[in-house]
């Protein structure tokens, strides 16, 4: 497979360097404490202490159950896509050693996350570079577009007068946004347009014309752009053959469950009811906050995300606060434990993933 990259350690991956690691958990923590300390305030210190001690730690045991749920739920796309249209076939433990590893990506020394390490693996076991961001953007588009069909129809709900204290803001901005989003994609994607707008362009040279840079970036976007489009095959592939795909169209309606139970049960430990459909429009919303580049994996920002989306569908700002805390201490910082104790098996995971990819140069 060639030799190993400068800067890489562990079999390829980014090297870990504990002095940023130690950085991004001292920032991120600050962050979270930033946000816990000014909207805390805001909230009333007392109250935020009252709705503490009511707090029934006992939930916190579906909390887990819910994230170990959307692991296997990440685990099933992931290897279907990965596999889809002559790919490499992934076994189980790969898979669940590339997510573990990929959901604490960030301590682990990746500042790019757990899109970089299923890059990273892909591009491993045999995928060109293009490919394997291909497949990893047709799987991330799958990803959001389970979650957007699921707050698109909740948001339906809450439009037609079965609950009461949805913002009608919220609910209209899911029910627009995500047809927009699929009419786009669906003309993006389809046969003959698809294989025009997903060519890479060539690479510039320092002796065109224009500033070399401004040409090389200009170049760089529309490569990216062409490989979110070139995506949608597989995002097509999966939804026009779900029972051959099954795993994939399965696995993130899995995920996004197992998320929302870990959610709901950070609300019933705080003793708060909250519907269905307000817990969907809820959960997006604040959710939304992960795809903008926020710092050391949105620390502080989506935490203030989730409380504010909790608000708005009538909870106080005390247990709204505590309850998104607590959600991300169970969805952002407790994956870091199960991604350190992978770190040793990286090399080992190195070395399957390129014998995956010879075997299926063997098979060609």
């Amino acid at each position: 497979m060639g030799s190993q990259p400068a800067g890489t350690g562990l079999g390829g991956l980014p090297r870990l360097r504990p002095a940023r690691a130690l950085l991004a958990v001292v920032v991120a923590l600050a962050l979270v404490a930033g946000v816990v300390g000014l909207i805390g305030h805001i909230a009333d210190f007392a109250r935020l202490r009252d709705a503490l001690e009511r707090m029934d730690p006992a939930w916190l045991i579906p909390a887990i159950a819910g994230k170990v749920g959307a692991y296997a739920g990440y685990i099933l796309a992931y290897s279907e896509m990965a596999a889809m249209r002559g790919g490499p076939i992934l076994g189980g433990w790969t898979a669940t050693r590339i997510v573990g590893i990929g959901f604490g990506a960030f301590v682990a020394g990746s500042a790019a996350g757990g899109l970089a390490m299923d890059w990273w693996a892909l591009q491993r076991a045999g995928c060109t570079g293009h490919d394997a961001l291909r497949r990893v953007l047709g799987l991330n588009t799958l990803q959001w577009a389970a979650l957007g069909a699921g707050a698109a129809l909740a948001g339906l709900a809450a439009l037609a007068g079965l609950v009461s204290e949805v913002p009608s803001a919220m609910a209209i901005a899911w029910v627009v946004t995500v047809p927009v989003c699929v009419a786009g994609g669906l003309w993006a994607s389809a046969p003959g347009r698809i294989e025009r707008l997903s060519q890479v362009p060539a690479p510039v040279s320092p002796d065109g014309s224009g500033p070399y840079v401004l040409r090389w970036g200009w170049r760089g976007l529309r490569a990216l752009l062409a490989d979110a489009i070139g995506g949608l095959v597989y995002v097509r592939a999966a939804l026009r053959h779900p029972l051959r795909h099954r795993t994939a169209i399965v696995g993130y309606p899995l995920y996004w469950a197992g998320d929302l139970l870990t959610l709901y049960a950070c609300v019933r430990a705080f003793g708060v009811h909250l519907g269905l459909v307000s817990l969907v429009l809820a959960y997006a919303t604040g959710y939304a906050a992960t795809a903008l580049p926020l710092p050391v994996g949105g620390a502080g920002g989506v935490d203030a995300a989730m409380t504010l989306a909790l608000t708005a569908v009538g909870l106080s700002l005390a247990p709204a606060l505590l309850i998104a805390v607590t959600y991300r201490g169970v969805s952002f910082w407790l994956p870091i434990l199960p991604a350190l104790a992978l770190l040793p098996t990286a090399p080992r995971l190195a070395r399957d993933l390129s014998e995956i990819a010879l075997r299926e140069e063997a098979g060609r």
